[in-house]
C-alpha cells in the first residue's frame, strides 16, 4: 500500500511540476517507477510474502482511491447560469424621513418648530413641513388652514418659501402665520433645510 501511496503520490507530484514548468531538456528526469524500487516494504504482509494479507491491503487502496475521487467530484463547484446578460444598474440612494429627521435644522428654526413639525403627517398648530418643498398650498391632508391659504394658488418653491418666510401676510394677506422677522441668510438657511425633508 505504501508502494501504491508513493506511486500515486509521485505521478500527481509530476503532472503538476510538468503543467507548471517549461520544457527543460538539461534537467535529469525520474520517473515514479525508479522511485517505487528503492522504496521500502510498508507493511508485514509484502515482507512475510503473505498475498491474503497483501491483497487486501491493495483492495483497501482501491477503495480509499474510490472514495478520494468520489469526494472530489462531490467538491467541484458546478456553474451557475445567470438569469441576466446585461447588469441591472444600481439605484441611486435617498434620504430617508428617518435620515432627514437626523439633520440638524438651522438655529433660525427654533421659531418654525413651535407651530411645525417636520415628521410626515405630524400636524401642529401649522401643517407638517415634510416634503414643503413644491407641495401646493393649502393641501395638506388634516391640517388647520385659514381660508386665506386654502385659496392662495401657490406652490412652495424656493422664492415662494423665502417671500413667504421674510412677509407671510404680503404674501396671503388672511393668512394666520406670524411674522418671524428672518433677514435674508435666516431665510435662505431656513429653505435650504426645508428641501432636505
Amino acid at each position: 500500500m505504501r508502494n501504491q501511496l508513493a506511486l500515486a503520490t509521485t505521478t500527481a507530484l509530476a503532472m503538476m511540476l510538468s503543467a507548471c514548468g517549461g520544457a527543460d531538456d538539461d534537467a535529469p528526469e525520474i520517473s515514479p517507477i525508479d522511485e517505487v524500487v528503492t522504496a521500502e516494504p510498508a507493511d508485514e504482509a509484502a515482507v512475510t510474502g503473505d498475498t491474503e494479507a497483501a491483497e487486501m491491503t491493495e483492495e483497501q487502496a482501491d477503495a480509499a482511491e474510490d472514495a478520494d475521487a468520489d469526494d472530489a467530484e462531490d467538491s467541484a463547484p458546478e456553474p451557475v447560469a445567470s438569469a441576466s446578460a446585461t447588469p441591472k444598474p444600481t439605484p441611486t440612494p435617498r434620504a430617508t424621513p428617518t435620515q432627514v429627521a437626523s439633520m440638524e435644522p438651522p438655529a433660525a428654526f427654533t421659531t418654525c418648530g413651535v407651530c411645525h413639525a417636520v415628521e410626515p403627517g405630524k400636524n401642529m398648530i401649522g401643517p407638517s413641513l415634510a416634503g414643503v418643498v413644491g407641495r401646493k398650498a393649502g393641501t395638506v391632508s388634516g391640517a388647520n388652514y385659514s381660508p386665506a391659504m386654502k385659496s392662495a394658488n401657490l406652490t412652495w418653491n424656493e422664492a415662494n418659501l423665502r417671500r413667504y418666510l421674510r412677509d407671510p401676510g404680503a404674501v396671503v394677506p388672511g393668512g394666520t402665520m406670524p411674522n418671524p422677522g428672518l433677514d435674508a441668510a435666516q431665510t435662505q438657511a431656513i429653505v435650504n433645510y426645508l428641501k432636505t425633508l
